[in-house]
């Protein structure tokens, strides 16, 4: 079996998709702990869920890596 090489950008897309789970998994956290005290009160962190899923969904590789 052949192994694939990985391409130039592998690398820096694997660590920008890193650092954007961590991102997310954080607001997820600090907004089920507040949404535990007062359900309003994770609004801001669900927007900045919401707001990492559209920039991921949107799928702008050369952007994220800075135009690899």
């Amino acid at each position: 079996m052949n192994a694939v090489a990985p391409t130039p950008l592998a690398e820096p897309l694997d660590d920008y998709l890193r650092e954007v789970v961590q991102t997310l998994h954080a607001a997820v956290n600090q907004g089920i702990r507040r949404a535990a005290e007062d359900p309003s009160a994770a609004t801001r962190q669900i927007a900045d869920c919401e707001e990492i899923l559209h920039v991921i969904m949107t799928g702008d590789v050369s952007a994220w890596v800075g135009g690899a």
